[in-house]
């Protein structure tokens, strides 16, 4: 898989109190506003994951998942991950989940663009 096509990172899946942690990937080969960048769906085991109250984690900062669009003086770097954290879901360490994710990217550059981007995987919650 190209890194272009790869958008859950390396760092997978992880359970915590404040509920599950995913590694995201920019599927793009330049650095991009976070504000291009829309989380459409996330799916476990099958199960559409309810957006609502959804945090992006990077660079030690946090915002709303609904207040992506606005972020448009943060940067995600193509070779760092961010994370979406999931508040109030939790599945036990050490099983095994299928997880789907579905990224769009609208480059500033390429007015009109829309690049809808899934992968699915099979990830052990850390």
């Amino acid at each position: 898989m190209l890194p272009v096509e790869r958008i859950i990172g390396e760092e997978g899946l992880e359970s915590s109190a404040e509920g599950l942690r995913l590694a995201m990937r920019l599927p793009w080969y330049r650095s991009l506003p976070f504000s291009t960048v829309e989380v459409e769906a996330v799916s476990i085991d099958g199960e559409a994951v309810d957006l609502a109250g959804a945090e992006v984690e990077h660079d030690g900062k946090r915002w709303a998942l609904a207040e992506q669009g606005e972020e448009t003086d943060r940067f995600w770097f193509v070779r760092d991950s961010s994370f979406l954290i999931l508040p109030g879901r939790n599945l036990p360490a050490g099983t095994e989940h299928e997880v789907s994710l579905t990224l769009n990217i609208s480059p500033p550059y390429i007015p009109g663009m829309k690049r809808f981007n899934h992968q699915t995987a099979k990830l052990s919650v850390n």
